[in-house]
């Protein structure tokens, strides 16, 4: 026969269930971030717009995008010249052989404005030219003086070459149009030496009596 069980021997209580949290002490009493809005699609770029940079880091081994403007998107292609970087202009053949013949000129015009110079730095060989120009007229002998005509007409025909020759050459290799450099010098050394001889045929009193 078993014994009763004594009143002295209460049941132990049971503990309380843990609870578990999900945020740290610091931040249970902190209002939860506000959700930002997707963001709008980009509309498609005009012409010459500028597109906004790439998001994220190339790929390994893809090259970089060049600098001052990102890769267009998918099914967004850009149209024109990037901002920043100068238009290409396009060469014109019809200059660049126009140039050339005309530089050549120029730089023979420039041989026979030496060999005139050369030739009027001689007084005897100018005597003889302006005496037979004379007798051919009725006007005699020719009395007058050559002057600094040589040197004008040989210091001209040379700076106005090369001058020609410096500008528009440049020129060319901007691609930009050149052939009016040495036209512009040719015309201006065909003044200078005809103005020179001018002066020289006048400095004659004889022609001046005679012409008028």
């Amino acid at each position: 026969m078993s014994e009763p069980n004594s009143e002295s021997d209460p049941t132990p209580a049971v503990p309380p269930a843990p609870s578990f949290t999900y945020t740290s002490p610091a931040q249970a009493g902190q209002p939860a971030p506000p959700v930002e809005a997707p963001a709008a699609p980009l509309a498609p770029p005009q012409y010459g717009e500028r597109l906004p940079a790439p998001v994220g880091t190339p790929a390994p081994g893809a090259a970089p995008a060049a600098p001052g403007y990102a890769a267009p998107a998918y099914a967004a292609p850009s149209y024109g010249v990037p901002p920043g970087l100068p238009p290409v202009r396009q060469r014109r053949l019809w200059d660049v052989v126009l140039t050339i013949i005309l530089l050549v000129v120029g730089l023979i015009g420039m041989g026979i404005g030496l060999i005139y110079a050369a030739l009027l730095s001689d007084p005897v060989v100018v005597q003889e030219i302006f005496d037979q120009a004379y007798g051919q007229s009725g006007l005699g002998g020719w009395n007058g003086s050559v002057g600094a005509a040589p040197v004008v007409i040989g210091i001209s025909h040379v700076l106005l070459y090369l001058a020609a020759a410096g500008v528009s050459i440049p020129l060319l290799l901007r691609n930009r149009i050149a052939f009016w450099v040495p036209l512009a010098a040719g015309v201006i050394a065909a003044f200078v030496f005809w103005g020179a001889l001018f002066a020289i045929v006048l400095s004659d009193p004889t022609f001046m009596s005679g012409s008028l």
